[in-house]
């Protein structure tokens, strides 16, 4: 069975959000804010990531205002050293949300994501998280002309149908990356940071070896 959506959307850029992290981090889903809360809930140390997350809210309560109140939301953070061989996100071609409603922000300030594209005859991918990757890498990675990147700290909006992968490590640095997730469904693999401030109940999965859907399931994410 073959995907309902048409992949091949560029993000919509949201503009400049001016902030320069200098801790080294790794924080990777960790939850801010539960269904029916409105406001978020973070360690001290996510504060200095309000300027996206205010930026994400006066999104989202633009394009639906019943989302932000109904979804979890989810914070990844990292401010890691990235070289060609470890550029800080795991390679290859994706899309975040497969499958699902999920909208995914994106920012980064360096080596910015490669976005992949078509204008007309859009694609759709086999309806299966791991049947799918082999198909997404190779329409994406021979499709070269139509690679896009955006411009560095500028925040990105992405549904399922936008197709991307870490952008190449030309200089080995510092590089920061951020993600809000906002979903409906609980993230809870094992790995996932942890907001001691904001307990999920439940048990943990554990990870697959393939690429993961956050919500469980084995993914292309």
């Amino acid at each position: 069975m073959r995907t309902d959506a048409i992949y091949g959307s560029l993000p919509v850029d949201l503009g400049l959000v001016d902030i320069s992290p200098v801790e080294q981090m790794a924080w990777l889903y960790c939850p801010i804010k539960l269904p029916s809360q409105l406001v978020v809930t973070m360690p001290p140390n996510l504060w200095q990531f309000m300027p996206i997350i205010n930026a994400v809210i006066d999104d989202v309560v633009d394009t639906d205002a019943d989302l932000w109140p109904d979804s979890y939301v989810y914070l990844t953070a990292k401010r890691l050293w990235v070289t060609a061989d470890s550029p800080g996100n795991r390679p290859g071609w994706h899309s975040d949300g497969f499958l699902t409603d999920d909208l995914n922000y994106i920012w980064s300030d360096g080596n910015p994501t490669v976005f992949w594209s078509r204008e007309t005859q859009k694609v759709s991918f086999i309806a299966d998280h791991v049947g799918s990757i082999p198909e997404m890498e190779l329409i994406c990675e021979t499709d070269r002309f139509r690679h896009h990147i955006y411009s560095n700290k500028h925040l990105l909006r992405l549904d399922q149908t936008v197709m991307h992968r870490v952008g190449p490590v030309a200089n080995p640095g510092f590089r920061s990356f951020v993600k809000v997730s906002v979903a409906k469904d609980l993230y809870a693999l094992e790995g996932n940071s942890i907001n001691h401030g904001l307990p999920i109940g439940g048990r943990y999965q554990a990870r697959a070896e393939v690429r993961n859907n956050p919500a469980g399931r084995s993914d292309a994410l």
